[in-house]
């Protein structure tokens, strides 16, 4: 089962190092508690939401959504790391998400935004 798990709250990372080399703030990178799967195709479905994470307290995302673009940026055919480098982000930051969600026997898109916060699982 390949299951990846992105959009985790982050302590630290290489930029916030930078960050506090040049002597600026360093700001928290946070997620939204989701954890994707790739189907057949290789699109990024939604496994599962994290709960208490933003996602799962938004109550607008739903198991099975394929992602399809972030912040307008479509994802389709992106490595996972490039995904997740785009989901996460500054605390409270918001974050446009394009889904594509089964409906019946057809699919419609479904935009939502979403805000970056902590969260653990």
């Amino acid at each position: 089962m390949d299951l990846f798990a992105c959009c985790r709250s982050r302590g630290f990372d290489k930029s916030q190092s930078r960050q506090q080399e040049a002597g600026a703030p360093v700001e928290k990178l946070c997620g939204l508690g989701i954890a994707f799967k790739p189907n057949k195709q290789g699109t990024l479905t939604v496994k599962r939401l994290v709960p208490g994470g933003p996602a799962a307290l938004a109550g607008t995302v739903e198991s099975g959504d394929a992602l399809h673009a972030i912040d307008g940026v479509n994802v389709i055919g992106m490595e996972k790391p490039q995904v997740a480098d785009l989901l996460v982000g500054p605390q409270g930051s918001t974050v446009r998400l394009r889904f594509l969600r089964p409906v019946g026997n057809s699919t419609k898109f479904v935009d939502l935004e979403l805000q970056r916060q902590p969260f653990t699982e």
